[in-house]
């Protein structure tokens, strides 16, 4: 059982590392690691009250709804880009954020990239008012957990 736990991969092909033994302990010196949850837990009752953890669920949740796994309509995907612009920049400055500000293959899934979004994600950022970094990650959230596929993993099997 042990040499099968040893084997054991992320759904990205990284070996997890032994949460028994310290980062030295495995050899880990200069090297960057991917933080993810590896045991199932409620990601309910996480709010602004841990900042930490909050943070955690949403790159989790952003890097997910960003590259498809978890699919969302256009419209969807412009209000989670306004959250994301809330969070990365702040308020909205209508003499600062305009349509040519924005890298949209950081803020929407590939497949709305050529609709262009930019009105839709600055009217969803513009709509966040002065809420702050922090406020706009709970609400990231609370939408993502509204989601049919939140929750859920997908992996390819041969």
């Amino acid at each position: 059982m042990e040499k099968l736990k040893q084997k054991l991969h992320t759904d990205d092909e990284l070996n997890w590392l032994d949460h028994g033994r310290t980062l030295c302990e495995q050899g880990i010196d200069d090297e960057t690691l991917l933080l993810r949850r590896k045991f199932f837990y409620s990601d309910q009752n996480v709010d602004s009250r841990d900042p930490v953890q909050l943070n955690l669920l949403y790159v989790q949740a952003r890097n997910d709804i960003l590259n498809g796994s978890h699919p969302v309509s256009f419209d969807k995907a412009c209000e989670f880009a306004g959250y994301q612009c809330q969070i990365q920049f702040g308020p909205h400055n209508e003499q600062k954020h305009k349509p040519v500000f924005l890298e949209l293959k950081d803020f929407l899934p590939k497949e709305y990239i050529k609709q262009k979004g930019e009105r839709k994600i600055f009217m969803a950022h513009k709509n966040c008012g002065n809420i702050s970094e922090i406020e706009a990650k709970v609400r990231y959230m609370k939408l993502a957990h509204s989601l049919k596929t939140y929750g859920v993993s997908f992996f390819l099997v041969k």
